[in-house]
């Protein structure tokens, strides 16, 4: 495998040995898949379902969560190579690591962590922008209330902000207790002036049969003075303390993520074979970037 700059566009050169490969995992990843949802405390009600996701769109947000600095460079490449073999031909997503490292585990199961959760915010709660909270810190956007620190932001239509965890494991869903726990403290570590709808964490357990999502709601925290329901409060107001975030900057934030480079375009060369990856900023009926397939 070659890779060159031609004119804005990544070009990947495949050798005819590498061409079938390549074209067995394409196939793998436009194939509709059946991921288990789990939702947690969530007014009060558990609920387990089914959600179909494509493996196409999952691919996309673990490389737009995952390398937020340069989201675009490699975004199109790097996904498919790396956990192409992941999406099997019968529905399900299991992952055949057989990898001892536990550090090389640790590193799938948090790509993947937060590849699930940017699919959660879009695909589940159907945000309209969505941006990395270091990302908004570290432009001096957003001011922490404290060392600990959720993931993402997003936002939705009616102007209000979701506060989003990600986690991860190459084990059951039981090996997420711990780190769900974690993840309450950090996606209530987030204020903002505008209203909270949501802080959700999302932890991703990739071991056994198939993919299991697990989506927990942390309850807000204490309501401050005599007022009986909270629903409607700021995560600013509930903690007292106030920061300038609004979902005005998340949205500048995110536009200014996925739209920093030109390069929106990968195509895949080799003997009979040329496929391109198409970025397109914004699809009205997604309401964020896609990614599609031209043959």
């Amino acid at each position: 495998m070659d890779i060159t700059i031609e004119n804005n566009k990544v070009i990947v050169n495949l050798d005819e040995a590498e061409v079938p490969a390549f074209q067995a995992m394409l196939a793998r990843i436009q194939e509709d898949i059946g991921v288990a949802v789990e939702f947690r405390e969530f007014g009060g009600a558990d609920l387990s379902t089914t959600k179909i996701l494509l493996p196409l769109h999952l691919c996309r947000v673990i490389g737009e969560a995952n390398l937020s600095e340069n989201p675009f460079a490699t975004m199109s490449i790097y996904p498919f190579w790396k956990y192409g073999f992941a999406f099997g031909g019968d529905g399900k997503l299991a992952l055949e690591l057989g990898i001892d490292d536990p550090h090389k585990k640790a590193v799938v199961a948090d790509e993947f962590g937060m590849g699930f959760c940017a699919w959660a915010m879009e695909e589940l709660f159907h945000c309209e922008y969505w941006a990395d909270a270091s990302a908004l810190i570290a432009e001096g956007m957003v001011v922490p209330t404290g060392s600990r620190r959720p993931d993402f932001v997003c936002t939705f239509p009616d102007g209000s902000l979701g506060i989003f965890e990600a986690k991860g494991t190459t084990g059951t869903a039981g090996n997420l207790s711990g780190a769900l726990a974690e993840g309450k403290l950090q996606a209530q570590a987030l204020t903002a002036q505008d209203p909270i709808k949501y802080r959700v964490v999302v932890g991703a357990a990739l071991g056994g049969d198939t993919a299991r999502v697990v989506l927990l709601d942390p309850p807000p925290s204490p309501p401050l003075g005599d007022r009986d329901d909270d629903s409607s409060l700021s995560g600013a107001e509930m903690s007292g303390v106030k920061t300038n975030l609004t979902a005005a900057m998340v949205a500048k934030a995110a536009r200014r993520m996925r739209r920093t480079l030109p390069l929106n375009e990968t195509e895949f060369r080799g003997p009979g074979l040329k496929i391109a990856l198409v970025r397109e900023d914004y699809k009205d009926d997604k309401r964020h970037g896609w990614l599609e397939i031209r043959a």
